[in-house]
């Protein structure tokens, strides 16, 4: 099966058995053994026969669009102790990888303009 990685940067992924892949933006074949790892990285499984057309996702302006519900929301639990978001509640509303430093910069910039 072959995987492909949503932004234009490549995903990396390092197994416990010592396996290595890399997923780039064009996509490319994997092994099975890395299929589940991929999927929680956020690549995207798809088959050379089908032409994809979607549009690239705007991770900015998805991220900033979830922070912005986040923020407007009730629930505790979107944010930790120390006032940053919840990584974990965040990867599942914008439905990609997110890491620490996205979700901290654009965080910096919805909050500054408050």
């Amino acid at each position: 099966m072959k995987f492909r990685s949503p932004s234009d940067q490549p995903i990396h992924i390092a197994l416990t058995t010592g396996h290595t892949a890399v997923i780039t933006p064009e996509g490319v074949q994997l092994d099975p053994m890395f299929h589940k790892e991929a999927s929680a990285r956020g690549a995207v499984a798809f088959d050379d026969s089908s032409i994809t057309s979607a549009q690239p996702v705007d991770r900015k302006a998805a991220i900033a669009a979830a922070l912005t519900a986040m923020l407007d929301g009730k629930a505790e639990d979107d944010f930790t102790a120390d006032g940053k978001p919840n990584l974990h509640r965040l990867k599942a509303k914008v439905g990609f990888a997110v890491t620490r430093e996205e979700a901290d910069a654009v965080f910096a910039e919805l909050t500054k303009a408050d």
